[in-house]
């Protein structure tokens, strides 16, 4: 199974793929065109803009765009969806459809605005400007095209081209890669192989290069494999007034049968031990979960190669270690450290989360995750502590380990001073850091702030009632209402001040988030902004442009 990160790569550079192989040529299977693109109907497109402008606290720009609308949409049925389809014959082409209620109205407005139509027989009518472009009017629909053969043999209702798009979002488009011949996916492929192979050659620093070269040949060959093995890629965007949000929204497909499928299929049905990080009361939260596939596991391994030889030689530049004996320590933990990373990774999954909590002047942070082998973390950060004495004397540091047990965590506590002269830093941190470690059999966690020991062992016995529950293999949330009151408590700005108050008396929509979903033989990753987060954008701008007028 790919890891998140390394399919979300995957998916974009495949896109790139699909659509410059697009714009090249399309394919010549009529059976779906290369790819579809979807618009709502004129109704719902208004009334989402309306929302929209509203939530965003400027509702006139909302009624700017209905009138100016008007003049535009005359004829057109505004209760059918629009959109365009792709096809090839000798070379690409693409055929726009509008319902249309008043065909007459539309052709006499363009006349008007554009220029003469002629009426060509069999219906078509042709408009020259620069480029021809020909139009049909059949059962309701009006066909516009570059090329006149497009509209012989047109679908009755090409609203089933779309897919459902049109139901889901106000605006979509949608690639089936398949229908892009092989020659032609293979050579954007090696288009983009070349621009990598030339970036390298340009590339003046060896170790620069040498890590490009080691890790580009993999992308390549998983774009590669990726574009033979997709099905359909999606993009879409929507507004949901009654669920108070925005959405947009990247879903990738797999062919039935493929390794693509088998691999993306691992995302269903997934548990954690980590999934209580995801805190209702937290400004920001983060939890991943997901295996990791063989191909990844290579790829990540030889990041851990090179990641081991970069810390090594750091370590004989750092001039804070007094002697040769007490660098080949270092190097030793650092090794022994990167060794349990390595076989983090090896064991084959990838699982963990955090959570950062802020109220005015405080702020508490924790993460964690699993770990091939905790105990060793444990003691090479004992060598660790003890080595650091040998080094630049660090006043106020105090380190202590075993401090406390839970559910078979053991803590650990360091803590240090913030340096006087840190005046921001202490209005953040406050005069004293306290960051907290717990190491358990399989797992690692790491927290700063007064309340994260706290905090961690909450997230610790929660998770682990909840471990058999399914949940998303990846998702981050931001809430900017407790954000904002932070901001506010530590810095004197009436605008951040105004804001965090907006936010407290909002409707507690105040949520970004991104998340990935599993869907039949495919994913969905989507980046969702709610209402208040709109409501704060406009808010922001009118408190800027009030500042910028007042002279005093």
């Amino acid at each position: 199974m790919t890891n998140t990160a390394g399919l979300i790569r995957r998916i974009i550079l495949a896109t790139l793929v699909c659509f410059t192989s697009t714009a090249a040529t399309l394919a010549q299977n009529n059976e779906k065109p290369v790819a579809v693109i979807s618009l709502a109907s004129v109704d719902e497109l208004m009334a989402d803009i309306g929302y929209l402008t509203r939530a965003g606290g400027s509702p006139e720009y909302g009624a700017l765009v209905t009138i100016m609308a008007g003049q535009f949409i005359q004829g057109i049925d505004t209760t059918q969806p629009a959109g365009a389809y792709i096809t090839m014959d000798g070379e690409p082409s693409a055929i726009v459809f509008v319902a249309v209620s008043d065909f007459a109205a539309i052709t006499t407005k363009i006349e008007e605005s554009v220029g003469e139509l002629e009426d060509i027989g069999g219906g078509v009518k042709k408009l020259s400007l620069q480029r021809a472009i020909y139009l049909k009017e059949t059962d309701g629909w009006v066909f516009a095209t570059d090329k006149a053969a497009n509209l012989n043999n047109l679908p009755k209702d090409p609203t089933e081209l779309l897919g459902g798009l049109d139901k889901e979002y106000d605006v979509a488009i949608r690639l089936n890669v398949q229908n892009i011949p092989e020659e032609i996916r293979k050579t954007a492929v090696s288009e983009i192989k070349q621009g990598f192979e030339r970036s390298i050659a340009n590339e003046t620093d060896d170790e620069t290069r040498r890590v490009q070269e080691q890790f580009g040949g993999r992308a390549i060959e998983s774009i590669d494999e990726f574009a033979s093995e997709a099905d359909q890629l999606t993009i879409g965007w929507a507004i949901d007034s009654e669920a108070a949000k925005t959405y947009l929204d990247l879903s990738v497909t797999a062919l039935e049968g493929t390794k693509l499928a088998s691999q993306i299929g691992q995302y269903s049905n997934t548990t954690s031990d980590y999934s209580d990080f995801l805190r209702e009361d937290a400004a920001a939260t983060f939890h991943f979960t997901t295996p990791l596939a063989k191909e990844d596991v290579e790829q990540m391994l030889a990041m851990v190669k090179v990641m081991r030889e970069e810390a090594l030689k750091e370590i004989d530049k750092d001039d804070d270690l007094p002697n040769d004996e007490a660098r080949a320590e270092a190097k030793d933990i650092v090794g022994a450290l990167i060794d349990v990373l390595q076989s983090t990774v090896e064991e084959g999954k990838l699982s963990g989360g955090g959570s950062l909590l802020l109220a005015p002047g405080e702020i508490n942070f924790i993460a964690g995750g699993f770990i091939a082998d905790g105990q060793a973390i444990k003691k090479n950060l004992q060598r660790l502590a003890e080595l650091a004495k040998q080094a630049e004397d660090a006043p106020g540091v105090e380190v202590k380990f075993d401090v406390d047990q839970h559910a078979g965590v053991s803590f650990h506590t360091l803590k240090a001073p913030v340096p006087e002269d840190e005046e921001e830093a202490r209005k953040i941190l406050g005069e004293e850091i306290v960051v907290t470690v717990g190491t358990g059999a399989k797992s690692i966690y790491v927290g700063f702030g007064d309340r994260s020991a706290e905090l961690l062992k909450q997230v610790i016995d929660k998770s682990a009632d909840a471990a058999a529950e399914e949940t998303l293999p990846m998702e981050l949330n931001i809430a900017l209402a407790p954000i904002m009151a932070f901001a506010a408590s530590v810095q004197d700005d009436p605008i951040i001040a105004g804001l965090a108050e907006a936010l407290k008396n909002g409707n507690g929509k105040d949520r970004i988030s991104i998340t990935g979903t599993p869907i039949e033989r495919g994913v969905t990753y989507r980046l969702e902004v709610e209402e208040d987060v709109l409501q704060l954008i406009g808010q922001a701008a009118k408190l800027q442009n009030a500042r910028d007028r007042d002279p005093f």
